[in-house]
């Protein structure tokens, strides 16, 4: 049965994700708005660009509206906003801003320190 559970890492990390649940700023995402964050982070990471289009298309099973009005939500707690292209002004990206570089950051701070805890 050990064979089929989360490494204990894992676990640890899961409980200090939870204790957090509620970001600095008093911000609380539901898990939609989590998934939609990692989704960017791993764009963002590979130094991709997001438009806002590509965006609505990164939750499979969620529809286009669904994406559009969690973008807009985490646009409205400050972790992410939209910039127009430099070359075509109809296209607009998506971009972390400094609260949402700092999400990122305590994310990867707490995953440090469950995986430290070994």
């Amino acid at each position: 049965m050990s064979g089929i559970l989360p490494s204990n890492a894992f676990i640890r990390f899961a409980n200090l994700l939870r204790a957090i649940s509620v970001l600095p700023s008093g911000v609380t995402l539901d898990p939609q708005e989590e998934r939609l964050m990692q989704e960017l982070a791993v764009r963002w990471g590979n130094n991709e660009a997001v438009p806002v289009l590509t965006a609505m298309g990164m939750m499979p099973g969620a529809s286009a509206s669904t994406v559009q009005r969690r973008l807009k939500s985490l646009r409205a707690k400050g972790l992410i906003t939209f910039e127009t292209h430099a070359q075509d002004a109809r296209v607009r990206h998506v971009v972390p801003t400094a609260q949402g570089r700092a999400y990122f950051a305590r994310m990867g701070e707490l995953m440090q320190e469950a995986v430290g805890r070994n």
